[in-house]
């Protein structure tokens, strides 16, 4: 397998190295600007597209052990690359390096699961003919965040090393090249991951070549603590989950409903943990970081005027922003606003999150349910058949027993409502990344 350097300037794609347009990502935790990338042109675009589908031609007949090889491979190129990953991560995110390395290690656990699964197939047959199912694979191209491209690219080159030409590709790009990728004839798919706003648009242009289309636009994830929960223990796990990554995470803990029984109790302890959160840049040692561009940034700080405005009461203390340097802010608990406040029905995406009562099982699951998403949510009580019994309720696609959001490869990961079409990992998310064919073999 080969050992890549890990260059220090960003030149990933010959072809596009001399683009006359370019762009830089920002350090969320400086404001300073990062490494120039590219952007792509229609050109550009339709020189992958060529490559892709002339390496689909080959790789498509390849066997299911010799693509496991070539993905085992990627696997260890990428966990021989971990620790400057890591660093580029923190980089361009603000991450701690603890979370920073999670994520980089941790991808062995998703490429493991999937390289135990077969493709899946189906064969029925009677006295007259055998029908038989299979699904046969793809090429593909990304288009990393124009807000935090680099980990997507460098991870793109390093599959490069391994793949044949064409089979993996990337392209920089701005606003303009996502419309140009949905309407392109010989794009077959495209999956998609952001907001809900944009991923309605992306559908709706979609719909001109008649393109498949995953979806994952986010949610705005329920939390049910129930009244015999360890309370201390319990609410730290809450907390964790609706701080962790800065409130960034899609299937982050967004309202937290918590019986009227412990209701005080519980909230006093979540803001104890809340409180001894520190906030910093990657070198800090902080284990919360920035939030990762100016948009969102100022996107979140509407939550916390909106809250202020409103009079709001604030577990926390005084909402207070600090735009010293950097995009950091503060995690704050607002403490029991109304069902239709800002903070209730929309995703802040930001370290900002609404404890609410409740007292009765079936209104706390209509006051839950009362929302456009449905991606995620979280019960918890020392009862688990009841815990069991009570999240089957949430109208969503994941939902997690005494424990925050933590997405497994072992299962299949979609939304419901407008939370998303489609899904990803395990036998059901190879499916939708396929396209069936149905062999018809007649006996005689």
């Amino acid at each position: 397998m080969p050992q890549l350097m890990f260059a220090v300037e960003w030149d990933v794609f010959s072809n596009i190295r001399n683009s006359k347009t370019q762009h830089h990502g920002v350090n969320p935790s400086t404001g300073e600007q990062l490494w120039t990338v590219p952007l792509a042109t229609k050109s550009d675009l339709d020189d992958a597209v060529r490559s892709a589908r002339r390496a689909f031609e080959s790789f498509s007949q390849t066997s299911l052990e010799e693509r496991k090889m070539l993905l085992s491979a990627f696997r260890d190129c990428l966990l021989a690359n971990a620790e400057r990953m890591t660093d580029l991560l923190c980089a361009e995110t603000g991450k701690p390096p603890s979370v920073a390395e999670w994520e980089t290690k941790g991808i062995a656990e998703w490429f493991d699961h999937h390289l135990a699964l077969q493709m899946p197939e189906e064969r029925v047959e009677d006295e007259e003919k055998i029908v038989h199912t299979r699904y046969q694979g793809n090429a593909i191209i990304v288009k990393p965040s124009p807000f935090s491209p680099y980990s997507t690219l460098k991870i793109v080159e390093l599959a490069q090393s391994i793949f044949e030409p064409g089979v993996i590709q990337a392209l920089g790009g701005d606003d303009n090249l996502g419309p140009m990728m949905t309407s392109d004839q010989d794009i077959a798919k495209i999956s998609f991951t952001g907001s809900t706003h944009v991923g309605k648009k992306l559908m709706a242009a979609c719909a001109g070549t008649v393109k498949h289309v995953t979806l994952e636009p986010g949610g705005n994830d329920a939390c049910i603590v129930r009244p015999d929960v360890d309370i201390a223990a319990t609410a730290m796990e809450v907390a964790t989950g609706a701080f962790q990554n800065s409130g960034q995470i899609c299937v982050g803990t967004k309202r937290i409903y918590i019986h009227d029984d412990i209701y005080d109790d519980f909230l006093k302890e979540m803001v104890k943990y809340t409180e001894h959160i520190d906030i910093g840049n990657p070198e800090s040692g902080a284990l919360m970081g920035p939030i990762q561009n100016s948009m969102q940034f100022d996107r979140v700080k509407e939550f916390f005027r909106d809250t202020k405005v409103r009079g709001y009461q604030v577990a926390t203390g005084e909402p207070y922003i600090d735009t010293s340097k950097g995009f950091f802010i503060l995690p704050a608990i607002v403490d029991n606003p109304p069902d239709e406040s800002l903070i209730v029905t929309e995703e802040p995406f930001g370290p900002i999150v609404p404890t609410l009562r409740w007292r009765d099982e079936d209104d706390v699951i209509r006051r839950a349910n009362d929302t456009t998403t449905g991606l995620g949510a979280s019960v918890w009580s020392k009862d688990v058949a009841r815990a069991e019994r009570l999240g089957t309720r949430p109208q969503c696609g994941s939902v997690w027993i005494n424990s925050y959001g933590k997405p497994s490869p072992m299962g299949y990961f979609r939304g419901h409502k407008e939370s998303g079409i489609g899904g990803e990992w395990g036998t059901e998310g190879l499916r939708s990344y396929c396209n069936a064919q149905v062999m018809h073999t007649y006996k005689s």
